[in-house]
């Protein structure tokens, strides 16, 4: 059995495939400026301290705190009070949106460069994509604990707490793999680009040496029309003599 990094080849073929195409990137990336926006505004409702050291809002509320503990998780939401909550609501809804978008690059990204190399070497799109789960299971966990608040379930507060860990795990490891993924699309497309040249060097080569030998023949044949033309002057000339 060949080790390989992507469990699912098919599917990331089937993935790249489906998202190749200009006006998908395009309409992703839109999608995820705009709800980036929508993001920031209303993080500074559920923490309006959520400031920088430059003074520049900052998306500092519960999810960017990287909680370890249930405590930690109830301590957050019951310090954003009755108004910050129903804005984090509608920050869930246009995080889910925002990540949505976000990942469509995040794959092409992650699988385009790796066309050309081998395929035990492809990491494919599996770790984007359980990425992709955990942010909107993540979103899921917060907003039930912010509809059943202030009661506490300390189980689902544990439990979104480390589902908050695993997101940032795996999106670490994504965004590590897409600048791996651009420095090797850099390699493949070098080594591409100096395959090419040598081919078409060959083929010049080529070409080069069959004009030589159809001149070469040209020349041959013309050298010995010559040749048969001086021999025929010679004879008549010896049969006039004699």
């Amino acid at each position: 059995m060949k080790f390989s990094l992507d469990p699912f080849p098919k599917f990331s073929e089937t993935a790249l495939a489906a998202l190749l195409n200009a006006r998908i990137l395009i309409f992703s990336v839109v999608v995820a400026k705009i709800t980036l926006d929508r993001l920031y505004k209303y993080a500074m409702i559920v923490n309006p301290l959520g400031y920088d050291a430059d003074g520049e809002p900052t998306l500092d509320i519960l999810e960017y705190q990287s909680p370890w503990t249930s405590d930690q998780v109830h301590m957050s939401l019951n310090s954003y009070g009755a108004k910050g909550r129903q804005a984090y609501l509608s920050y869930l809804f246009y995080d889910c949106v925002f990540v949505l978008a976000r990942t469509v690059p995040m794959l092409v990204i992650c699988t385009w460069p790796y066309k050309k190399a081998p395929e035990s070497a492809r990491p494919g799109v599996w770790i984007p994509l359980l990425n992709l789960v955990t942010d909107l299971f993540e979103n899921l966990l917060i907003t039930v604990l912010i509809k059943i608040f202030p009661l506490r379930v300390q189980a689902i507060e544990t439990f979104a707490a480390y589902v908050i860990q695993l997101k940032w795990l795996t999106f670490r490891v994504s965004i590590a793999i897409m600048f791996i993924s651009l420095f090797v699309g850099i390699y493949y497309g070098f080594h591409g680009l100096l395959a090419d040249s040598v081919v078409l060097e060959k083929d010049r080569q080529k070409k080069l040496a069959s004009r030589n030998k159809v001149q070469e023949v040209l020349q041959n044949s013309a050298a010995r029309r010559a040749t048969s033309a001086a021999t025929g002057r010679a004879q008549s000339v010896n049969k006039k003599d004699a």
